[in-house]
């Protein structure tokens, strides 16, 4: 006696509606891993290692031209400056970045300007640099944003304690826009 229940192939290839639900609850599991994946390696993508590997290198540059022209301000300097290179290095190493970033050479010309000086406009351009990405970390967030963000302020803390160091006294803001 022949079984009444059919198999796919009996029926025509048409799918039961169970399989139906399982394949379109498969669909949508790739879709959002795929989604995830790209929103995964787009956030990373904003940590580009050149840059981290250049604001590193500038940081070890002035650390080399105070050593080369020390004042009054060398020691706390330095200190500051090795706390934003503590932070670069997290970031670089949360980038996947591996090159080795080297000490470059004192500035010869540092001592024109009274050794090493800070520049106001270059501090504030990097406290601004690092409030505009906060506000995109808040505006796009994602599962590192708490996480980049808490990286930044620490990093605004360190700025704004060598502008302190340095005499800046403009309030320094993220202007609309940028």
């Amino acid at each position: 006696m022949a079984s009444s229940r059919g198999t796919a192939r009996d029926r025509g290839s048409e799918p039961s509606p169970g399989q139906r639900r399982i394949a379109g609850f498969a669909a949508v599991g790739v879709t959002l891993a795929v989604a995830f994946a790209v929103a995964t390696g787009t956030s990373q993508a904003s940590e580009n290692c050149d840059g981290l590997d250049a604001a590193v290198g500038n940081n070890l540059a002035f650390i080399a031209d105070q050593l080369v022209f020390p004042d009054e301000l060398t020691e706390a300097r330095i200190a500051n400056r090795q706390a934003v290179i503590d932070q670069l290095e997290q970031r670089r190493a949360a980038a996947g970045c591996t090159g080795e970033v080297e000490v470059p050479d004192a500035d010869p010309n540092a001592a024109l300007n009274g050794g090493a000086a800070e520049n106001c406009a270059g501090l504030d351009g990097a406290v601004r640099n690092n409030l505009a990405f906060i506000d995109g970390q808040r505006r796009n967030p994602d599962a590192q944003s708490e996480a980049r963000i808490a990286n930044r302020q620490a990093v605004i803390d360190l700025l704004e304690d060598r502008r302190t160091l340095a005499g800046c006294t403009d309030e320094v803001t993220l202007t609309p826009g940028g």
